[in-house]
């Protein structure tokens, strides 16, 4: 009976990830192709940046929430101190935590990365005349490809050694969306 109920919690989180991965890129995608379509060169790398940083950012959070130590977050919620409760309910999903943040976001972030990348050589050919566009995009995705790993790797370290400072302010913004949007958790 027990491995009954374990399986069809996977399955209905297995189908909740896929949807929300689907709807998220898809939003993501159009929101930043429209954007990067209409903005000067150096904004659109600014962007591209930022894309990859959001992506990096979500899997630190994801390693942080799998490596936490919930006992610090119970001392601090029998200290009656409110982030503490946000806190937990991130170190008691840690499985769900880190593969929406370290697979949907961050995975969405790479490919979100790539075609943004794709849209700001396409406007390199087109608006300065540069020749050769297979170069441009064999240099542009190994640029891409560098910043994100040398990112995640950075940051899966931090991640590991920082975990409850991360995971605290992984709280307070769950808090500041909870409070704002006035959804449950």
């Amino acid at each position: 009976m027990e491995k009954n109920k374990i399986s069809k919690f996977n399955n209905r989180w297995v189908i909740i990830i896929t949807v929300s991965t689907v709807v998220l890129a898809a939003f993501f995608s159009f929101v930043s192709d429209t954007i990067l379509q209409n903005l000067n060169i150096y904004f659109a790398f600014i962007t591209l940046i930022v894309i990859i940083m959001i992506g990096v950012l979500a899997d630190i959070i994801g390693v942080a929430a799998a490596v936490a130590d919930e006992r610090h977050f119970h001392a601090m919620a029998s200290k009656k101190i409110e982030i503490a409760y946000y806190a937990l309910f991130i170190t008691k999903n840690a499985a769900k935590v880190s593969s929406f943040c370290s697979d949907v976001i961050g995975d969405i972030s790479g490919i979100i990365s790539g075609g943004a990348g794709t849209i700001i050589v396409i406007n390199l050919i087109r608006d300065y005349g540069l020749g050769e566009g297979f170069l441009l995009t064999v240099i542009m995705s190994s640029m891409i490809a560098g910043i994100t790993v040398g990112g995640k790797a950075i940051g899966k370290d931090l991640a590991i050694n920082k975990s409850n400072k991360i995971i605290l302010s992984a709280a307070r913004f769950l808090k500041f969306i909870h409070r704002f949007f006035k959804f449950k958790v």
